[in-house]
């Protein structure tokens, strides 16, 4: 019986193993590099006569702060904290928003854009304070440099959780390999753990990682794939030699 357990707990393993690699929330950044900046300008300062004509709302007195969300209010609120520019530009610079899957978010779970949330489009609008004043909210655009972040996750998903799955799956459904060991099941699940934990950690932690950590990653498992392999070639050869006697 716990054999039995034991291999339904590996095929299980190996199925979410398989999940973990598509879903999005998995060994991911805890925040979406693509954010944009957003900065504000009050209605005395030099920046906001230079992006005024191109505000929506201008018209209509400003969109009073209290309508906004609590993200958005909170967004308005800690760029006004900050230290104005020569032109008296206020940046927030870009809001840490939470990674797209993830079920915990301790910052931003959508670009608090004060019109269109969620979106970042580039906008200016103007906002009216609780004491009466307006200011413009700068919407700029995301650097135009490339994050290699995500598609080095996204690779690292690939090349380690999807053959970890098939290296447990094959030992199970296959006659001419050994069955999963308790080894292979147990780093499957730490795998798993980790893939699931890893944006977490970052989030609420200050672990700070090395760059190459999800490299060693990618050995670490292949070099235990390849050790089950060998174990498997050495048990096939085993078997040939003795039906061949």
């Amino acid at each position: 019986m716990k054999f039995r357990t034991f291999l339904s707990t590996s095929v299980i393993i190996a199925l979410l193993l398989v999940g973990a690699s598509f879903h999005p929330g998995t060994l991911t950044k805890p925040y979406d590099g693509d954010s944009t900046y957003y900065a504000i300008a009050h209605e005395s300062s030099n920046a906001y006569k230079v992006y005024i004509d191109y505000a929506s709302h201008r018209g209509e007195g400003g969109i009073p702060v209290e309508t906004l969300s609590e993200s958005q209010q909170r967004a308005f609120e800690e760029a006004k904290q900050q230290e104005p520019s020569s032109s008296g530009l206020r940046s927030l610079g870009k809001p840490p928003v939470c990674s797209p899957g993830l079920l915990l978010c301790d910052e931003y779970e959508t670009f608090p854009h004060p019109v269109n949330k969620g979106t970042n489009d580039q906008d200016y609008v103007v906002i009216e304070d609780s004491t009466g004043d307006e200011f413009i909210v700068k919407i700029g655009q995301a650097d135009a440099i490339a994050d290699l972040g995500p598609i080095v996750m996204n690779f690292t998903k690939w090349v380690v959780l999807g053959p970890y799955a098939l290296f447990l799956g094959w030992r199970k459904l296959s006659t001419w390999t050994s069955e999963p060991t308790a080894f292979s099941v147990r780093y499957g699940a730490t795998l798993l753990t980790v893939a699931v934990a890893y944006p977490y950690i970052l989030m609420f932690t200050e672990l700070s990682l090395p760059s190459w950590h999800l490299p060693f990653l990618a050995i670490v498992t292949w070099g235990v794939i390849l050790d089950g392999i060998w174990r498997d070639r050495k048990n096939i050869l085993s078997k040939l030699g003795q039906i061949t006697d």
